[in-house]
């Protein structure tokens, strides 16, 4: 069986040309934390009215997010992900927008900023965390070599 990674883009924003960099960490991921088995993931590209809106349902948080995530992973008795063969780790959203925002406030690329949004994203799906500082280290180095492996890297301006 093979992966499914289904990419939805519900903005105006056109986003095609970093589908290739979404696929490209996707499979990094996999291959810096060593899952073999196939996976099922779902990104979805919102508006910030729909970013807010999810915010407030799950989160109860009243701000325009820049990623969220939805792992559907838990210790339930009943796995349909594995009975068919397939690990469903669950969706993440991310608003373009609030992207492009911060690309300009940290002065790197639109690349740069939703690769690394989409890195943090996948890494929270998969359990990794920063709550606590030990977590942050081992969250944020991989969030790095990711994305130094691939080289999207913070000077990169295109």
């Amino acid at each position: 069986m093979v992966d499914i990674f289904d990419i939805t883009n519900e903005t105006a924003i056109d986003l095609e040309k970093y589908l290739p960099d979404f696929e490209a960490i996707f499979a990094h991921v996999k291959t810096v934390l060593d899952i073999t088995e196939p996976l099922e993931l779902s990104l979805t590209f919102v508006n910030p009215t729909t970013q807010v809106e999810l915010n407030q349902q799950y989160r109860n948080k009243d701000y325009v997010a820049d990623v969220l995530t939805f792992p559907l992973e838990d210790d339930s008795t009943i796995d349909f992900g594995k009975i068919l063969g397939i690990r469903v780790l669950g969706d993440i959203f991310i608003c373009p927008q609030k992207a492009i925002e911060q690309a300009e406030t940290y002065q790197h690329s639109l690349r740069r900023e939703l690769a690394f949004l989409f890195t943090h994203g996948i890494l929270h799906i998969l359990g990794y965390d920063h709550i606590a500082s030990a977590d942050e280290e081992i969250m944020f180095g991989l969030q790095r070599k990711i994305l130094d492996d691939l080289q999207i890297t913070r000077n990169l301006i295109q």
